[in-house]
């Protein structure tokens, strides 16, 4: 292994996996909506609130597991 005077040249991969994984996992957030509405509500016209307290409950479950795991 090579040591660089700078430490981050080493490690770029690695950020680069870490942004990567971080970017999806905030893109998926509004898919899981638009899919929720569209197995909960019958038509596009409606204002579904169930389909909002699902994916809202959808998640606080995440968010809750992942802090647990951290």
């Amino acid at each position: 292994m090579v040591m660089m005077d700078d430490g981050f040249v080493g490690m770029r991969h690695m950020l680069t996996i870490v942004f990567l994984s971080g970017f999806a996992g905030f893109m998926e957030g509004p898919v899981i909506t638009d899919v929720t509405v569209a197995a909960v509500c019958s038509s596009p016209d409606d204002a579904c609130s169930l389909a909002v307290y699902l994916t809202g409950f959808q998640q606080v479950i995440v968010f809750l597991l992942l802090a647990i795991y951290i």
